[in-house]
């Protein structure tokens, strides 16, 4: 991994598929300022002062290739201060520095993605193939990116047909009639590029742990309602009108279903056999930038993102008689328009305006009273100052927010201050400052069995330090402290309801030590601790107090290619209903640490046109769990070829 700063539905399969024709046209030269899928304005060649000012992550497609990653929930469990969970929904869920996957903003090209019902999204539906590159920012992150974004922002940057070879694909088997395969069609001109993926995941479900000693609920050596399968068709273009004025789109649609794997009786949970019987998303994306002259930039985009899905709850593990199901759509409508004002060294300062509006629709099959149909709108006006001297950089931003319910209305605002000082060619110091605010979701307000009408927007307050350091022989090492106090933290209380907590407390530090002094040979050690607790009454649940990852490529004289990852997860608790002298109170509980061992083995053929590979995951076949009772896949091996005209 490398630590870097880098800078409603119209014709957008049709834009995308041009890239099958070859057109004439004149040569006309990209400005990287027209790249609407970057939030963050980049000043010429020099990295934003934003990513420079914070933590910022960025893996790029030969990193996520060398990993062996098919997902982008895979491609960010390497990331320091990220923990990826499994808990009972069968999802993975993506927390940052404590905070959890709803605090976490999702983009696609730089428009939000998350779902308007509980504001989380599903990063295992996002395929690698379609990935170019993974931006991640924690910590005091731009005001530009709307309210929300507490634990950190995920900017999903896809591949373009200017980038891409013609024709390419993938075909990965394992046990348990896992498939998972790729094939893209890519194209470009002088003013045009496009690409079209599709995509197929399935599996009958993953192999427990040798170790795993069955239970009433989980018996064999295929983990019960694990099943999986999703396809998943892409398209992306851009068109640029004039060196001035550039058009792009993005659409995909995707449809698939899964088992929920419930747990197994170990713990005091309730064992539950539910499945996603149906899943029918389409996204739709449309954003244009016009380059007035040198001082002005227009930029904008408007998106739908919608999601229906059937989930069923069956009455006993045969999944065969119907207890319950219930339907619900959960569409996202939005725009977001920047007005670039670039005074050269003066610095640059950009204004938004973003409306978004966030429908949730559920309805049970049977009549049930839990139906559901309602609406919120956000808005958010924001406005960012950079200035960037030779050797230091400031940010100053400043954003107000107004969420309009339906029967009420609150008003919020965030503010973010944040520098750098690059003290000497081989020391840079950052530190940044912000207030984040984050508005219930749909789900939270209005679910009739857990939702709160009565929630107020969460609030957090965040403090980071951190210093890049280059050591000599290649090698760099990158620390950041940070302290962050959340008020209003919206969670559910005993009784299963949403409600406002008054305060949690997040404190830790994430360490990175990169090294390349050895030809062929890539090493990082990174290690994240958390200390995370109630208003210091107690911890809070399935937040791991230390990670411990180390991370390996090396390159054979022959080509072939080893990736090595190795990760540890240690001091996890939760809290568990019992009864004491016949009283049910709650009880701290601990996880038990594990350790995760991951390889991949590639060797190339054909001038790199042909790949055959071999990765393994979990090769120690750790029995383990993320969640209470929840047992994890035990080893899996996958045998794959890569191949591109």
């Amino acid at each position: 991994m490398k630590q870097q700063q880098k800078r409603l539905r119209i014709s957008t399969l049709a834009l995308a598929m041009m890239m099958t024709y070859q057109v004439q046209a004149d040569d006309v030269e990209r400005d990287s300022i027209l790249d609407i899928s970057e939030v963050i304005v980049v000043h010429g060649e020099r990295s934003s002062v934003t990513e420079a000012a914070t933590t910022h992550w960025s893996i790029d497609e030969d990193e996520i290739k060398a990993t062996g990653a098919q997902s982008l929930d895979q491609v960010l469990k390497t990331v320091p201060g990220i923990y990826v969970r499994v808990g009972g929904q069968g999802t993975p869920r993506v927390d940052i520095r404590g905070f959890k996957a709803r605090h976490v903003i999702y983009l696609i090209n730089g428009v939000p993605a998350n779902d308007a019902e509980d504001g989380q999204f599903d990063p295992s539906v996002i395929p690698t193939s379609q990935i170019a590159s993974v931006e991640v920012s924690v910590g005091p992150s731009s005001v530009l990116y709307g309210p929300g974004g507490a634990g950190g922002v995920i900017n999903i940057i896809t591949k373009q047909g200017d980038r891409s070879p013609a024709v390419s694909g993938r075909l990965e088997v394992a046990q348990d009639h896992t498939f998972n395969g790729d094939i893209s069609v890519a194209g470009s001109g002088d003013k045009w590029q496009g690409l079209v993926n599709y995509t197929r995941q399935q599996t009958d479900g993953w192999p427990m742990s040798d170790d795993y000693e069955d239970t009433d609920y989980q018996q064999g050596d295929i983990r019960q309602n694990a099943d999986k399968t999703v396809d998943n068709l892409y398209a992306q273009g851009s068109y640029l009108i004039s060196d001035k004025t550039q058009l792009m789109a993005n659409l995909s649609v995707k449809d698939g279903e899964w088992g929920k794997p419930s747990r197994d009786g170990r713990g005091s949970g309730k064992v539950k056999y539910e499945r996603v019987d149906d899943y029918q998303a389409h996204t739709v994306q449309l954003g244009v930038a016009h380059k007035f002259n040198d001082q002005f930039t227009l930029r904008g985009f408007g998106y739908q993102n919608q999601s229906e899905v059937l989930e069923s709850e069956y009455k006993d593990e045969t999944y065969l008689a119907v207890k319950s199901q219930q339907n619900g759509t959960s569409i996202v409508q939005g725009g977001n328009v920047q007005l670039i004002s670039n005074f050269d060294d003066a610095g640059i300062l950009t204004t938004a305006v973003i409306a978004e509006k966030q429908s949730w629709e559920s309805y049970t099959i049977d009549g049930g009273d839990d139906d559901f149909d309602d609406s919120s709108w956000l808005y958010t006006a924001a406005l960012e100052y950079q200035y960037q001297a030779d050797d230091y950089g400031v940010v100053i931003g400043a954003s107000a927010h107004d969420q309009d319910r339906v029967a009420d209305s609150e008003v919020d605002y965030s503010g973010q201050l944040s520098g750098y000082w690059q003290a000497s060619e081989t020391t840079r110091l950052n530190m940044g400052v912000a207030r984040k605010v984050r508005f219930p979701s749909m789900r939270n307000l209005y679910a009739m069995s857990v939702g709160n009408a009565d929630l107020q927007a969460e609030t957090s307050q965040h403090f980071e330090l951190g210093l890049q350091q280059q050591l000599g022989q290649a090698t760099a090492l990158n620390i950041a402290g940070y302290s962050t106090d959340a008020e209003d933290y919206i969670a559910k209380d005993v009784d299963g309801f949403y409600q406002n907590m008054e305060r949690y407390n997040f404190k830790g530090v994430d360490v990175q030590l990169e090294n390349n002094s050895f030809d062929a040979l890539s090493m990082a050690l990174s290690y994240s601790f958390i200390d995370a607790d109630d208003h210091g009454t107690q911890t809070l649940e399935y937040r791991p107090k230390h990670q411990v990852r180390f991370q390996a490529d090396y390159e054979l004289p022959f080509a072939m290619r080893i990736n090595f990852n190795v990760e540890r997860v240690m001091d996890q608790v939760y809290y568990a209903q019992e009864k004491v002298n016949g009283v049910t109170t709650t009880v701290e509980q601990s996880l038990q640490d594990y350790t995760l061992v991951d390889i991949n083995v590639v060797q190339p053929f054909l001038d790199d046109k042909l790949e055959l590979y071999l990765r393994a995951t979990n090769l120690l076949d750790e029995n383990y769990d993320q969640s209470e009772a929840l047992p994890q896949a035990g080893r899996q091996v996958f045998i794959g070829i890569n191949w591109q005209i």
